[in-house]
C-alpha cells in the first residue's frame, strides 16, 4: 500500500523526484533484502542491498558524481572489514555426530545468521549462493571436485572431514561481491591459481610441506570480493 502510494504521488507530481514503476519495483525488492538481510545478520546482504539503493536513488540523495562502481566498491570493502569485526560465536569440540559421525570438527550451533547449513556427503559438490549466507560440511570419502559459486552472498565450506580421491581433487571457486571460505586440512598438497579481478585471495593458517599423495588444485575467479583459504 505504501508503495502504490509512493507511485502515485511520484505520477501526480507531488514528490520533487519521480519514481517509475520498475524503480520502485527494485527499489521494494532491495528493500525486502535488506530486511531478510538484517534478520539473518547477513553483513554483506544488507551493505549491497543499500549500496543499489544508494545507486538507484542517486540523484534524490544528491550523490550523482559518485559512479556505480565507485559505491559497489566501498560497499565491497566495507563488507569485508565488517564481515571480520562482525563473526558468529564458535565452539571447537573433539568428539561430536554429525549425522552418525564421530571426530573432531566445527559444532553447527555456533552458525548464528546462517541461513543455509548442510552435511554433505558426495564426491561431486556444488555450493550455489546467490545473496544469502550458506555452509557446507564435506563428509566425502573419495572427494573429486566442488564447485562453489556466490554471489552477493558468502559461503563456508569445511573439508576436514574428506577423504582425497586417489587421483586428486579440484576446488573451483566463482565469487562476485561476496566472500568464500574453504577450511582445508593442512596435511593436503594445495596448489593455487585463482583470477582475481578487484579481489583478494587470502591464505591463513600453517601449511605442512607435502609433497606426496594426491593433489588438490583451487582454481576460478574471484571479482569484487574475497576467497580465504584457511589451514585447520
Amino acid at each position: 500500500m505504501l508503495a502504490a502510494g509512493i507511485l502515485i504521488a511520484s505520477q501526480l507530481g507531488v514528490l520533487s523526484y519521480h519514481i517509475g514503476f520498475w524503480t520502485l519495483l527494485i527499489a521494494m525488492f532491495l528493500v525486502a533484502t535488506f530486511v531478510g538481510s538484517l534478520i539473518q545478520i547477513s553483513v554483506t546482504g544488507m551493505i549491497f542491498s543499500l549500496a543499489f539503493l544508494a545507486i538507484i536513488f542517486a540523484k534524490p540523495l544528491g550523490i550523482v558524481a559518485l559512479a556505480p562502481w565507485t559505491i559497489l566498491g566501498a560497499a565491497l570493502l566495507l563488507s569485508i572489514g565488517l564481515s571480520m569485526i562482525i563473526k558468529p560465536r564458535w565452539r571447537w569440540h573433539r568428539n561430536i555426530t554429525w549425522e552418525g559421525h564421530h571426530g573432531r570438527g566445527w559444532d553447527k550451533n555456533f552458525h548464528h545468521g546462517y541461513d543455509d547449513i548442510k552435511t554433505v556427503n558426495e564426491s561431486e559438490t556444488i555450493v550455489d549462493v546467490n545473496m544469502s549466507s550458506s555452509i557446507r560440511y564435506l563428509q566425502s570419502t573419495d572427494f573429486k571436485q566442488a564447485m562453489i559459486k556466490v554471489s552477493m552472498g558468502n559461503a563456508k565450506v569445511y573439508f576436514d572431514n574428506v577423504v582425497l580421491d586417489e587421483d586428486g581433487a579440484t576446488i573451483v571457486v566463482d565469487g562476485s561481491l561476496g566472500g568464500i571460505e574453504l577450511y582445508l586440512p593442512r596435511a593436503w598438497n594445495v596448489t593455487s591459481n585463482v583470477n582475481t579481478s578487484l579481489g583478494v585471495v587470502e591464505e591463513k593458517g600453517i601449511q605442512e610441506s607435502v609433497e606426496e599423495g594426491p593433489k588438490v588444485t583451487i582454481q576460478g575467479d574471484i571479482s569484487l570480493g574475497s576467497l580465504n583459504i584457511i589451514y585447520i
